[in-house]
């Protein structure tokens, strides 16, 4: 009898410690993305739509392999206070680009436009990007607008969008990189 009491015994502090091990897990480790988004990369201070209501822009409707990183304004040592790469049909990002007055109504097609075409996007790693997002080569055009901030200060936004061979208009679907900078 006495050996069956240590033995229950035993196996209640053990049940006990997994208990409280698990918990600690789910507590500290499990503690999931921050700011509860699986599409932000490490480093980020601030969630994406904040960030980019700075701008008073959404991302782009059917955004698809999403990752962003953001910085808050009071972060010296990032020019860049959003950096977001995803992909999307071409139809939707060019209703987007002109629905947001990033291109203006006269321009029919981006390279028309007076935009730079060729290798256009930064480097995603020295922004702090994460995912495996490529770099955008060319064919691509850099498409630069600055833009009033909410606190009246002007900030550069630009998309790198990537082009088919040919230049002609917008794939099917196309790799967007859009960050947002302070002007210096």
């Amino acid at each position: 009898m006495r050996r069956g009491v240590r033995t229950g015994i035993g196996a209640g502090v053990v049940a006990v410690l997994l208990g409280a091990g698990a918990g600690l897990w789910v507590a500290f480790a499990g503690e999931g993305h921050p700011f509860g988004d699986a599409r932000v990369c490490e480093g980020s201070e601030i969630p994406l739509q904040a960030a980019l209501d700075v701008v008073r822009l959404p991302l782009s409707a059917g955004a698809k392999d999403v990752h962003y990183v953001t910085y808050s304004p009071t972060t010296v040592a990032a020019p860049v206070s959003v950096a977001v790469a995803f992909r999307v049909s071409g139809a939707a990002m060019d209703r987007y680009l002109r629905a947001n007055g990033i291109v203006p109504a006269g321009v029919d097609r981006l390279t028309n436009g007076p935009y730079a075409t060729g290798d256009s996007g930064t480097d995603p790693a020295s922004l702090g990007l994460c995912g495996g997002v490529k770099e955008i080569f060319a064919p691509s055009v850099l498409v630069d607008k600055q833009v009033a901030a909410e606190d009246g200060t002007l900030r550069s936004v630009d998309f790198a969008v990537a082009l088919p061979d040919g230049y002609d208009s917008l794939p099917a679907t196309t790799d967007v990189l859009l960050t947002v900078a302070a002007n210096h």
